[in-house]
């Protein structure tokens, strides 16, 4: 086995409270050294005998690898130098080690490394501890990085904000909306953009809507300053329209130097409904002239739709136009359906 062959040590070395990482720790040890390893053991001359003189020398190695795009050779050698050649890892070695195995989401071989890290004198690192969290977070064990989280002497809006975006992808919104409040009530840390975003996100994926625009109030409070940051305007808008509070909605998205399809497509399907088609084709403009984003096939639905209510020929040429230059949806059949009734609208 690889890494993990190291710990065939007496299990009351590895009983050590901090060592295990989180809940049940000891007990997936024990299974994962009755299993094999993602990366296979086998005699290779490159490997096995070509020693490198320092730290240096192996750090340099391992890099190489790295970018040879070869991350499981990578994982070998750095065995075999622990093994084999007493090689002593550095900083430097334990964070490119460390983004391989987030790279490549190699949660066994990280928490091995992890429990190097912690009898080492790096385990305080600040980069190296917030590697761990990002590798826990996007291997899917929130509780090891939450554990990590709340063992850091001091944390920052930025430590906060990786871990909220955490649990609102990892559909944990609840989550969110605890820390935001922990973050300024219990470290006195101040709260930025990023994290006013994230807890809009939150509010929208758990339908709290009050919850979200009580925040909002509290930005406009505070300062004008927030609606300079687009992608927060882009969120307090989508947290309107989820609201069904579209005049609002429509109001600070006219603030935003660029809306999000999703912004765009969320007012065209409202004026849509609202028997408003003009402002529809008005938008679908404003979005073309943006150049930035990609209309999507929501978008060309909206679109065609206020298009077939207006019975308007020349806009359906257009749009079909705009539709065959991407060559991305002209063969979308919801697509190809209204273009069809559009056509016969028009010639009745």
């Amino acid at each position: 086995m690889l890494l993990l062959k190291f710990v065939h040590h007496p299990l009351k070395t590895f009983v050590h409270p901090r060592l295990f990482i989180c809940r049940h720790q000891s007990q997936k040890l024990i299974d994962l050294i009755n299993k094999k390893t993602p990366v296979e053991l086998e005699t290779n001359d490159e490997l096995e005998n070509h020693p490198c003189e320092n730290t240096i020398e192996w750090n340099k190695k391992l890099k190489a690898y790295r970018m040879r795009g070869e991350g499981n050779k990578a994982l070998k050698f750095f065995e075999i130098g622990l093994r084999k050649y007493a090689f002593q890892p550095d900083y430097i070695t334990y964070i490119s080690m460390l983004e391989l195995c987030k790279e490549i989401k190699d949660l066994d071989n990280g928490r091995f490394i992890h429990r190097r890290i912690w009898n080492s004198s790096v385990r305080e690192n600040s980069r190296i501890q917030t590697l761990l969290m990002e590798l826990y977070m996007k291997c899917g064990d929130m509780d090891s990085a939450r554990e990590i989280f709340d063992s850091l002497k001091h944390r920052t809006v930025v430590e906060y904000n990786t871990l909220m975006s955490a649990y609102n992808n990892n559909q944990l919104p609840d989550q969110v909306i605890h820390l935001f409040h922990t973050m300024s009530e219990k470290d006195k840390v101040k709260p930025n953009s990023t994290s006013y975003m994230i807890y809009i996100q939150a509010c929208i994926k758990l339908k709290a809507f009050d919850k979200g625009k009580a925040v909002h109030e509290e930005l406009k409070e505070k300062s004008s300053a927030y609606t300079k940051n687009k992608e927060l305007m882009n969120q307090i808008v989508t947290l309107y329209t989820a609201a069904g509070d579209y005049p609002t909605a429509e109001e600070y998205f006219r603030k935003i130097k660029e809306p999000t399809v999703l912004n765009y497509v969320a007012l065209m399907n409202y004026y849509n409904q609202s028997e408003k088609y003009e402002e529809t084709w008005k938008l679908y403009e404003q979005m073309k002239a943006q150049r930035k984003i990609q209309p999507d096939v929501p978008t060309y639905l909206a679109v065609l739709s206020s298009i077939k209510q207006l019975k308007d020929s020349e806009k359906a040429k257009q749009i079909q136009e705009d539709i065959s230059k991407q060559n991305l949806w002209q063969n979308h059949a919801e697509i190809q359906k209204l273009l069809a009734e559009i056509v016969k609208t028009s010639n009745e």
